[in-house]
């Protein structure tokens, strides 16, 4: 039996593109995921949600958390190394600045109010889109853009899956990483390893491999949804987030959440309402990376620096809400959370062409290795990183 040139741990954006590149210059891979193939519409049960000050949401299923972002594409690392892999990865992706005819009432209101809202880039296919809101729970007509799609391309250039495949650890002999070992003690062997478990996983594997200074520096770009009673605007059935606008440590965006008729009717006795009475926008901020990831959970506190950028956003959110025909009575804020983990493996990363960790044919290509604060959505970013690896392992080959 040939010896597999590359195993990659994990199939979101980082290791479905590393996949599907290193599958297309003819090397022979091994794609191993955690979770199960997931049909769109079910999408949402993928979800782990880890409790702290800071609720964590991710993903584990093939594709990961691209099955269930809303396609937001931003360039959020503006360095020449990357630019060229940035071009690659929005063609590829179909990322285009959401249209005039994809802006819901909700979203056009809010719009409105101010000069400064700038077009959300996405990886969306608006021709397919409905617009129906639906995004974070699995897009019902396969509009958006995910990891399956880089992943259907390797498999078509020789690449093996696997789902329901747990990793134990790293194999490594002689400081080289030499395979891995799944959780029911088989070993597979390949000539590198390249991680692509996330923020919170692949930290956890390197330390049942030996390396336990991963875990530290953990960032999730802590949100909060600030939302109020207007009645039938109806944001609960349009996009998300299809403009920003960017301040220094945050960014406002449209954006629903369905704990707000709840919450509202919690904090106003007697109120009924429904989903689409609400009015919401978004506060993420760009939180320091302080968080840790543990063997059995996260802890991720709110500083007083990212307490301060909440407050601020929220205050900014109450004036365009109340601006926008709210009742400013009625106005709550979502409790905080984050969904965009990174930072983790970021002490151990110097670049592409070093040994992380100081072993050799180890890669890890997934936000862990980017450093916080962040506060864009990453996706655009990891795969541009994913093919800047995978150019310097070909280039280096």
């Amino acid at each position: 039996m040939q010896l597999l040139d590359f195993i990659v741990v994990g199939s979101g954006a980082g290791g479905a593109t590393v996949a599907k590149e290193l599958s297309a210059a003819g090397k022979k891979v091994l794609l191993l995921e955690r979770g199960m193939e997931m049909p769109p519409r079910k999408a949402s049960q993928a979800y782990s949600i880890v409790k702290s000050d800071v609720e964590v949401w991710y993903t584990q299923c093939l594709g990961g958390t691209t099955v269930v972002t809303m396609g937001n594409a931003v360039r959020s690392r503006l360095y020449d190394p990357l630019s060229r892999y940035y071009a690659e990865a929005e063609r590829e992706l179909g990322v285009n600045h959401v249209p005039d005819d994809h802006l819901g009432m909700a979203t056009k209101s809010l719009l409105s109010l101010s000069t400064e809202w700038v077009r959300m880039p996405k990886a969306i296919d608006f021709a397919k889109c409905r617009g129906c809101g639906r995004c974070s729970f699995g897009c019902p007509t396969s509009a958006r853009w995910d990891a399956t799609a880089y992943i259907r391309e390797a498999i078509s250039r020789g690449c093996n899956v696997s789902t329901s495949s747990d990793i134990k650890k790293v194999v490594i002999k002689g400081n080289r990483a030499t395979g891995v070992e799944t959780s029911d003690g088989k070993t597979i062997e390949a000539g590198s390893v390249i991680l692509a478990a996330g923020a919170i996983e692949t930290p956890r594997v390197l330390w049942r491999s030996g390396i336990t200074s991963a875990g530290k520096g953990l960032f999730v770009d802590t949100f909060i949804t600030v939302g109020g009673v207007k009645r039938g605007v109806s944001m609960d059935r349009e996009l998300c987030m299809a403009a920003f606008i960017k301040r220094d440590g945050y960014l406002i965006s449209p954006h629903y959440s369905s704990f707000l008729p709840k919450l509202i009717e919690a904090n106003k006795k007697g109120l009924s309402l429904k989903p689409s009475d609400i009015l919401s926008l978004m506060i993420k901020i760009e939180d320091e990376p302080l968080g840790e990831v543990t063997p059995n959970g996260i802890v991720k506190a709110i500083s007083r620096r990212d307490s301060a950028l909440l407050e601020r956003g929220r205050r900014e959110a109450i004036e365009l809400l109340t601006r926008a025909g709210v009742d400013e009575h009625t106005i709550v804020s979502v409790h905080p959370r984050g969904a965009h983990p990174g930072g983790t493996c970021h002490s151990l990363f110097k670049s592409f062409k070093e040994p992380f960790g100081g072993v050799e044919s180890l890669y890890v290509s997934d936000a862990s290795i980017l450093a916080g604060p962040f506060g864009l959505p990453p996706l655009l970013t990891i795969v541009a990183n994913a093919k800047l690896l995978v150019s310097t392992i070909l280039g280096a080959s």
